[in-house]
């Protein structure tokens, strides 16, 4: 490939130069735009709704009858525009795009699951989130220990760290907001390896080397409990990160697998600073919902304090999705193609969760 050009126009990214992508930004410049930032209008709420509520009488009101679904069966309307947009923003434009207002009060949680499952097959195909085959995840506070090998943080209410998950895109829409706390916080990974580049060269060689990450025990019988990705990976003439310090830590203390080095420790822990430094924050409002491009931004959210009635709880559902002509895979990205899925696995979608 021509180190002048790469798809997209923009020049190819090259391993120990500067990367110049528009998923480059700081906090700052993000929270200065509002071309990231999409609001419903009437005319969009008003089709959803009608659409969701005819969908849903067709469908029985059985959520699993969406899995046999396609996108000819949703008739977006005027948010068919909007779903582009954000596509766009995605694939060449920040990695990240924020809809505000969908009109969840005039919308069942069966209609809710319409218009998000709707809007997810019009973008990509959805996968599995976890064994038991969720294909629509549900972000809450599970009672879970984010400190145990085999839990995973969005089942807790502890601040987590800087991380992208492990498909294209992710979506995060606001069922309930929690009592205080769980600020959603975003940054790109981008500006993250070239502020690596600049300040710390020496870690370079680290991040762009394989470090094991753990399966969270999903797995087959006799099958490692690990598998192996670098944090920057240059594939395609594109920049496309993997990182989760939880994923990666917890990898290298299994018994199988070798010791994490001072020196990756040092370069998780560097990233995580810059993180910090240049992330933007937004706090979730009920009817938000985010998209996220894995490979060029990270996020995370603020430990929170949830309200004690059960119908008022902190829900969030997640959205994984396989997007046709994005970024390469990531070894980390690739090693779950399919979704979390195992021999056992049946892909369902739930309303509510049930533990």
């Amino acid at each position: 490939m021509n180190e002048a050009s790469a798809a997209g126009g923009r020049p190819a990214a090259v391993p120990g130069r500067p990367v110049a992508d528009p998923a480059d930004w700081t906090g700052a410049d993000l929270t200065a735009r509002s071309d990231w930032r999409l609001d419903a209008t009437d005319a969009e709420s008003a089709h959803l709704v009608d659409m969701a509520r005819a969908a849903a009488a067709r469908l029985g009101g059985d959520p699993n009858r969406l899995l046999d679904a396609s996108r000819s069966d949703f008739d977006l309307g005027p948010f068919a525009g909007t779903v582009e947009a954000m596509l766009g923003l995605l694939r060449d434009g920040p990695g990240v795009a924020l809809y505000r207002g969908l009109p969840l009060d005039d919308l069942s949680l069966m209609e809710t699951a319409v218009v998000y499952w709707a809007m997810g097959l019009h973008m990509g195909a959805a996968q599995s989130n976890n064994p038991e085959g969720d294909m629509i995840g549900h972000v809450l506070d599970a009672g879970r220990d984010y400190d145990h090998p085999q839990h995973r943080g969005y089942q807790t209410s502890a601040t987590m760290d800087y991380h992208c998950d492990q498909t294209d895109a992710v979506g995060l829409l606001c069922l309930r907001t929690a009592k205080s706390g769980g600020l959603s916080k975003i940054v790109s990974s981008v500006r993250l390896y070239n502020e690596v580049l600049r300040r710390r060269p020496d870690l370079f060689e680290a991040l762009t080397q394989p470090y094991c990450w753990t399966k969270h025990g999903e797995m087959e019988a006799g099958e490692l409990p690990y598998y192996e990705s670098p944090a920057f990976n240059f594939l395609d003439g594109k920049l496309c990160t993997a990182f989760g310090p939880q994923h990666m830590i917890k990898g290298h203390a299994l018994p199988d697998a070798p010791d994490m080095t001072a020196r990756q420790r040092e370069a998780i822990e560097v990233v995580e600073a810059l993180a910090e430094e240049h992330h933007a924050a937004m706090r979730f409002e009920r009817g938000d919902i985010q998209f996220l491009n894995n490979y060029t931004a990270l996020h995370t959210r603020t430990a929170f304090e949830d309200w004690p009635e059960p119908e008022r709880r902190r829900v969030l559902w997640r959205l994984w999705l396989r997007i046709p002509d994005f970024r390469p895979a990531t070894p980390y990205s690739a090693q779950w193609a399919k979704g979390v899925r195992l021999e056992r696995t049946q892909q369902q979608i739930r309303l509510v969760y049930r533990g």
